[in-house]
């Protein structure tokens, strides 16, 4: 059988059982009686298939397992018109935009209609000759023909958001209106960022050169083999910082693929060619995490390192301003604590920005200030589709980090019903081989509760809790107390979505795991799994019975996707690729919403081409 169509001859040997299977595979629908495009069914034992490439439906008699006879029918008419010794089915979905497949019921755009339903293929016989036609629903049960060597005016419509879209309505100016809006504000961002890049070329700085021996200090605390993706990224940073230009860099990777390390070795360059670095960081614990981090790596070389955030007190935040305006603090880390005016810097060369779309409007105009002469570089772990990357690349410089660590491990992921059992099962293998647990449990009313319960079920451990509510002292001592290993599993919120990187917890247990996005979860099993140690993610719900149809889909897509570097599969799944429109802004966020991701890259491809022109 080929990929593309189902063949079947006159005697050859057909299980009906199977025939449905396969029919089902290439986008055909099973209905009581197929009249519609696209559809089949079972009559007495035989097969009425209404095939997208035939204009009558196909009935395939069969004596047992045996093809007895195929011919289509009129049933307007009643009447058998043709006999067939064999007949190829062709497939019911399309492969459109990079081979992404649309089956029955998808979303597509049209360039000059808008927003439909893939619904079905048909052949019609015009002037003698069988063309093949799309079938796309709009607004009202409105039908498009769109004959397939017009198959380029259509894209998939992949999302942004966890809303359906709107049907657009045939024959309304509506759809051009939201066409023209969307391409006029992508004209006015490729100009922005164009407008920025040219302002950093016309600039200049002085060209740093790079320290090879406080580069080889940094490497021996590293740890890891360097992943050919991270040399790349590594090799175009230092380039850059080898130029006389401003440098503005994002580096894009999926979660735990070692992002953090290329703006570690970037930092050490920063200071050791006299400038002073700041760190910006969307959440107080990834301040701190960073700051134990960083005084780790930098134990062996000059290199002063202070952080700012609600953790530190007021009384200790006086010293650092002074240090950071004399000079002797090289390198801060904080959250947008930085942007305070009481914050100033002798001489401030490089600014990181972890998960920048995480900053605020207001955060974020003062940063598009600091673009033009100072040295940023940019990390996001929200996967960015390649044609995106590809039109982005021509406004901005990009390094992806696609290839995962060295002896990297995918993590087993289970998905189940709760079960006291089961997550006894989870914690006592963890325990048993020296390792500690996140157990993620969202309800802060009933948190302690739960600590309580899993006491009692294991009084030799030593558990804590953690969750946004907390005063912010207590946080930092059972985040500090949880990464040096003193507490053995974590009763937490999703307050652990942001970046922790700790070793040695591989087991995650999360409750009510319907409760949460696809996109979410995914972030949430990225914090295990970041050592040579096998893995395991069990995600509960409370009964099939409540669990919605949507929430099944991305809990079955969580399970789909254990393999390394999959955030790109997972947000194709939820259709929900936010990393895009986040990194570009709310605005065109929004844009990509109304037209869909794969026409605002197709307009953003454009747009920078007609801009360059």
């Amino acid at each position: 059988m080929n990929n593309n169509f189902l063949k079947i001859s006159r005697g050859m040997h057909l299980k009906i059982s199977d025939a449905v299977m396969r029919l089902i595979e290439m986008g055909y629908s099973r209905e009581s009686n197929s009249d519609n495009p696209g559809s089949f069914s079972i009559l007495g034992g035989n097969l009425s298939i209404c095939a997208v490439n035939y204009s009558r439906k196909i009935i395939i008699e069969l004596f047992g397992d045996e093809v007895d006879r195929i011919f289509d029918y009129d049933s307007t008419r009643n009447k058998i018109l043709s006999k067939y010794e064999e007949v190829l089915i062709q497939q019911n979905f399309l492969l459109i935009e990079n081979n992404i497949k649309v089956k029955h019921g998808d979303y597509v755009v049209h360039e000059d209609h808008g927003i439909g339903l893939f619904t079905s293929m048909q052949t019609k016989k015009i002037n003698g000759e069988d063309i093949v036609y799309i079938l796309i629903e709009y607004l009202n049960g409105d039908i498009l023909n769109l004959p397939i060597k017009l198959i380029d005016k259509l894209s998939p419509y992949i999302g942004v958001g966890r809303k359906r879209p709107r049907l657009s309505k045939l024959g309304s100016t509506t759809w051009q209106r939201t066409y023209k809006k969307t391409y006029d504000n992508i004209i006015l961002l490729a100009k922005e960022l164009l407008n920025i890049y040219a302002k950093r070329e016309i600039s200049s700085r002085k060209c740093w050169i790079i320290n090879e021996e406080w580069n080889r200090e940094i490497e021996k605390t590293f740890g890891y083999e360097e992943t050919i993706d991270q040399k790349k990224a590594l090799n175009d940073i230092f380039t850059d910082l080898q130029g006389g230009k401003p440098v503005d860099r994002l580096i894009c990777g999926d979660v735990g693929y070692g992002k953090t390390e290329i703006a570690i070795r970037a930092m050490a360059q920063a200071v050791a060619n006299g400038c002073q670095v700041a760190m910006l960081v969307p959440t107080t614990i990834l301040a701190e995490q960073h700051y134990i981090t960083l005084k780790k790596r930098f134990r062996n070389l000059p290199v002063n390192i202070e952080h700012l955030s609600r953790f530190v007190k007021t009384n200790e935040q006086e010293p650092i301003l002074k240090s950071l305006k004399n000079g002797s603090v090289d390198i801060v880390i904080g959250t947008h604590k930085l942007f305070s005016q009481d914050v100033h810097f002798k001489n401030l060369g490089l600014l990181v920005i972890d998960e920048e779309q995480k900053f605020g409007v207001k955060h974020k105009e003062k940063l598009k200030k600091l673009r033009i002469n100072l040295d940023i570089l940019s990390l996001t772990a929200t996967p960015i589709p390649r044609t995106l990357f590809m039109a982005l690349s021509g406004l901005r410089d990009i390094s992806q980090i696609s290839s995962p660590p060295a002896g990297r491990l995918e993590v087993g992921t289970e998905v189940a019903e709760y079960s006291e059992e089961k997550i006894v099962a989870y914690i006592r293998r963890e325990v048993e081989r020296g390792g500690q647990i996140y157990y993620l449990h969202n309800e802060v009313r009933t948190i302690e509760p739960k600590r309580k319960i899993l006491q009692k079920l294991f009084p030799k451990l030593n558990i804590g809790v953690a969750h946004g509510q907390m005063g912010e002292l207590a946080l930092a001592g059972v985040m500090s107390d949880f990464a040096e290993g003193k507490i053995d599993l974590l009763v937490c919120s999703t307050i652990i979505e942001n970046g922790l990187d700790l070793p040695n917890v591989n087991t995650l247990i999360a409750e009510d795991s319907d409760k949460f996005g696809l996109s979410q979860l995914y972030q949430i099993r990225g914090r295990i799994g970041r050592s040579k140690a096998k893995a395991y993610a069990l995600f509960t719900y409370r009964s099939k019975k409540i669990i919605t149809s949507n929430a099944f889909k991305r809990l079955k897509a969580i399970v789909d996707n254990t393999e390394l570097g999959s955030g790109y599969s997972i947000a194709l799944s939820d259709l929900e690729i936010r990393g895009g429109g986040n990194i570009l802004g709310k605005e065109q966020h929004g844009n990509m919403e109304a037209v869909g991701l794969v026409l605002y890259t197709k307009l953003l491809s454009k747009a920078v081409e007609k801009i360059k022109k």
